[in-house]
């Protein structure tokens, strides 16, 4: 426990006092491959809770922390470019959307992939305008599902759903709000449609995704007013994302138990075997020391949760 102790405690927003005490190095490593080391970074480093540990374990730390910070402002600062030139209306999604929104600065999450949604006949007007400010096309999915932009230095993707090869998706823009300081045209989803687009990347990764994104989801169960249940089950059953959002939703509660209520709030109903399929694939994710798994335990998993 003193592992997802340490963890809970540098991936909180306001951290106790203490670190629990911990393999220093396990921690260390834990935090680089999960995306929360610049959010720990900035705790040991201001925090009472850095009190008394290591120089060697905080400079690692705060070099992830320092690259992460040059890393964000160079691709937001690029990005918006294309952004601002859009003369269509772009969804941001995935960790551009989140840092922007959950967390209280632009440091504390690695963007990870950038992903926006454009509507399947604004996908040419876009890529024209973002060819005017320097991006192109570099690559396009199998079915057109989804296309990669880059200008040798920024790279993202756009995709018509709420994850990658996810359906057209109305809602999405329908529900959106703006958000102008990246561009006039520019949106973010709903709460409710943010966390359904979460749990899609984390099934495309058979739930064993980030630990930051798990913090993501952290943050959109603790927003007032709470997220609209309904809409969120009716939603996930529609798209046949039932089974990764008891998953996720699962993992959330295991790994910052202040969320247990919210998240049963939001949990589908599954069936005996779905439920069955979704326990072994949550066992198999929950523990954040297990660094590695077996050859195909993650195709397994993606199996087990990824709307088919």
């Amino acid at each position: 426990m003193s592992l997802s102790e340490a963890i809970r405690a540098l991936a909180a927003f306001e951290p106790p006092s203490e670190l629990p005490p911990v393999d220093l190095a396990l921690l260390a490593e834990v935090l680089e491959s999960n995306g929360l080391a610049p959010l720990a970074s900035y705790h040991l480093e201001t925090c009472a809770l850095g009190a008394g540990v290591p120089a060697q374990f905080r400079e690692k730390l705060l070099a992830l922390y320092q690259g992460v910070v040059n890393d964000n402002v160079y691709r937001v600062m690029t990005l918006r470019g294309a952004l601002r030139a859009s003369p269509v209306p772009v969804v941001v999604l995935s960790g551009l959307a989140a840092v922007d929104w959950l967390y209280p600065h632009l440091a504390f999450r690695p963007l990870g992939d950038i992903r926006l949604a454009v509507r399947g006949e604004d996908g040419a007007p876009f890529a024209e305008a973002a060819k005017g400010v320097g991006f192109k096309v570099e690559a396009v999915a199998g079915g057109g599902t989804g296309v990669a932009f880059g200008d040798d230095r920024v790279r993202f993707t756009i995709q018509e759903g709420l994850w990658a090869g996810a359906p057209p998706d109305p809602s999405l823009f329908e529900r959106a709000t703006p958000v102008p300081v990246l561009g006039a045209r520019v949106l973010r989803p709903s709460p409710e449609d943010m966390l359904l687009a979460t749990v899609g990347e984390q099934a495309e990764q058979g739930l064993l995704a980030p630990l930051v994104t798990y913090v993501d989801l952290r943050e959109l169960l603790r927003l007032d007013p709470p997220l609209n249940s309904l809409y969120v089950k009716s939603r996930a059953a529609a798209t046949g994302l039932s089974r990764a959002l008891s998953g996720a939703l699962s993992l959330v509660a295991h790994h910052f138990p202040e969320t247990a209520e919210a998240a049963r709030a939001l949990s589908p109903d599954l069936s005996a075997p779905e439920r069955a399929a979704v326990d072994a694939v949550v066992r198999s994710a929950s523990d954040p020391g297990r660094l590695t798994h077996l050859r195909g335990a993650q195709a397994a998993a993606r199996l087990a949760v990824l709307p088919r």
